[in-house]
């Protein structure tokens, strides 16, 4: 994962994905984030921020 790999992923809470991260977010940074949802507000955790992240990427290889 790099930062030119962003992408938004879903919220454990809610299911949107539409994430606020900060400028120049890099997901492999210390400390993580923070990456919130613009919908319901939660903050996400690096576990979840990958396991989202994964699941796009998943979800991307099946559509093609």
């Amino acid at each position: 994962m790099t930062p030119t790999t962003i992408t938004p992923v879903p919220c454990p809470d809610c299911g949107e994905a539409q994430n606020v991260p900060p400028g120049g977010f890099d997901p492999e940074a210390e400390p993580f984030g923070p990456v919130t949802c613009m919908v319901c507000g939660h903050a996400f955790t690096r576990d979840e921020y990958r396991a989202g992240y994964k699941a796009r990427l998943a979800e991307r290889d099946r559509r093609q």
